[in-house]
């Protein structure tokens, strides 16, 4: 790690959290917009407007600074968007639940199958996959969720700035593990604005050599950087895109802006999850792609 890494990460980056903890559920003043505006202008390489946004990438980071629309928070939260999810469209479309709560040392792992996934509620990156329950180490498994538990990941990662984490009760949920080969199945992440589908990332092999293809409305492809490898191999479109798509569109009607993640195993449409703030691939760093910026920041019609 470079001195000047070190003092963002060490110095900077908490100095940032501790003013956004100041702020509560506060929309961002000029002092926060100054302080992230500096972190902005190391990944972006320009200088961003938060208050009259254009690109993509300043109205992203303008919806965590200024927007406290409280169904972010019911949509993040991975147990309670369920519920969401469910009357929105029906229960059909969810990954089977088998277990929550918010005590570790109650999991009956006795009573689980041989492969299932433990996350919580309240994060991004909190999961653990789960492929032989007998070879599980348990007393690992629930040191590494009371650490989770224990972290506001909305107020205690980066910046503190992602506002739609910071009221979620964390909790502990268990549920089926899908695959696809003996595989984690393919993730298809729909970018949404205002009710329509633009632009979806596929990615393939997420918990290990995580790649990633990019493709537009029809399925061709798309001029898309993001932060992971570029799949190479054949990328076939899914018999049931249309109805993906529909169903990404009907998930996002109520937002200027969302991203619908889906998976498709055997014609049958599973829910992953709604992100208000896609960071990961939201990154237009380079130069041949800063038009690519503003194409999608015209699409994001900011409420």
């Amino acid at each position: 790690m470079s001195l000047i890494n070190g003092l963002f990460k060490r110095l900077y980056w908490p100095i940032c959290r501790v003013y956004a903890r100041y702020l509560g559920d506060n929309s961002a003043d000029t002092k926060l917009r100054l302080l992230c505006s500096l972190q902005f202008w190391r990944v972006y390489h320009f200088w961003p407007d938060f208050v009259n946004p254009k690109r993509f990438s300043e109205k992203l980071w303008s919806r965590m600074l200024h927007n406290r629309n409280q169904l972010f928070t019911e949509i993040s939260d991975k147990l309670l968007v369920r519920d969401y999810i469910s009357k929105k469209v029906g229960g059909e479309y969810l990954i089977p639940l088998l277990w929550s709560g918010d005590n570790p040392k109650e999991i009956p792992f006795d009573d689980l199958p041989s492969k299932f996934v433990i996350k919580t509620n309240h994060g991004c990156g909190y999961n653990i996959i789960v492929n032989d329950n007998k070879q599980l180490d348990r007393e690992k498994t629930t040191l590494q969720l009371r650490k989770w538990l224990n972290n506001n990941f909305g107020q205690d990662t980066f910046l503190g700035i992602a506002w739609g984490y910071k009221n979620i009760i964390p909790t502990i949920i268990i549920e089926s593990f899908i695959e696809q080969n003996s595989k984690a199945p393919v993730d298809y992440k729909f970018y949404c604005f205002s009710g329509c589908v633009e632009v979806l990332t596929v990615h393939f092999d997420r918990f290990n050599e995580h790649m990633t293809k990019a493709f537009d409305r029809n399925f061709e492809p798309y001029k898309f950087r993001s932060d992971f490898k570029q799949y190479e191999g054949e990328c076939k479109k899914p018999p049931n895109f249309e109805a993906m798509v529909k169903f990404a569109e009907s998930l996002s009607e109520e937002f200027d802006f969302m991203r619908v993640d889906l998976y498709s195993l055997e014609n049958k449409i599973y829910f992953g999850e709604l992100t208000p703030y896609p960071a990961g691939v939201s990154s237009f760093r380079g130069l041949d792609l800063m038009s690519l910026d503003y194409a999608l920041g015209e699409k994001w019609k900011m409420k």
